[in-house]
């Protein structure tokens, strides 16, 4: 394992994060928001001097989160992002070699950062389920996999909701972005006890960690793996007993600084030492 990083939470400027990432050693990086916008909805002249550094430097990027579905909430607006967003995610993530994309499990109605760990997630809508059917059939025929990430604002916001969607979705290019401090984010405590259900579909790990704070009271402290909710003893021990080798990124959620990215980076270091 090769640790990572999501680009942006160094800085949108992919030079300035290349390049602060390459003193850390961190040489794998996942492509979210730049410059210009969120890939691939951005400046493409952006993109191709993204691919440039990287080739230069001899870096590498593992990833791309193009928001797919994080601020859907019906089928127009679905059939809407198929029609704009995904061909140019799928352009690009078939150009640099990437077995799939995050994604998100459509937007709770009235669900923001502040109160989405209030909202339940129980009995999504059927046409929830309709249309990430629809994508992931799309994807197994262009031969790329979704990873739908967990955030408390979207219907996949736990686990075992998470798990429930793809199960109802039955198609198998259906995996997950393995994030257990957005889980930690909305239940407000660790969870551990899904992971042999979730093993056969993770696909891609982020790593961040929270202070401990109670249900209800907005969003939460971010903090470097191990020093808040989230047991990554555990949860690296778990990932390594089933050969986990994917990529594995740091999204912090703290400020983009050196010693800020050092810390995290190095907190991570402890619980998967041979990376």
């Amino acid at each position: 394992m090769k640790l990572g990083i999501v680009a942006d939470e160094i800085d949108r400027d992919f030079s300035r994060a290349l390049r602060i990432g390459t003193r850390l050693g961190l040489r794998r990086y996942e492509i979210r928001n730049l410059k210009s916008g969120r890939a691939p909805m951005c400046d493409r002249n952006e993109l191709l001097e993204i691919e440039h550094m990287v080739r230069q430097e001899g870096a590498e990027i593992t990833g791309l989160s193009p928001g797919l579905f994080k601020n859907v909430s019906n089928s127009a607006a679905f059939a809407r992002e198929m029609q704009e967003v995904y061909p140019r995610a799928l352009e690009w993530a078939t150009r640099w070699g990437l077995p799939g994309m995050i994604v998100f499990g459509f937007r709770k109605p009235g669900a923001v950062e502040e109160n989405g760990d209030l909202i339940s997630s129980e009995n999504p809508p059927p046409e929830v389920v309709d249309c990430l059917r629809q994508a992931a059939e799309r994807s197994l025929s262009d031969g790329i996999q979704l990873f739908i990430e967990p955030e408390p604002v979207c219907w996949a916001d736990t686990w075992p909701a998470t798990l429930a969607l793809i199960h109802q979705v039955g198609v198998t290019s259906l995996k997950i972005n393995y994030d257990p401090g957005n889980v930690a984010w909305k239940e407000r405590r660790d969870s551990m006890e899904s992971f042999a259900s979730l093993a056969p579909f993770v696909a891609n790990v982020h790593i961040k960690d929270l202070k401990p704070s109670a249900i209800g009271s907005g969003r939460p402290q971010f903090v470097p793996a191990g020093e808040g909710l989230v047991n990554y003893e555990a949860h690296c021990a778990a990932l390594q007993k089933i050969g986990y080798h994917g990529p594995v990124s740091l999204e912090p959620h703290m400020t983009g600084g050196e010693e800020a990215i050092r810390r995290c980076k190095d907190a991570f270091l402890r619980f998967w030492p041979e990376s």
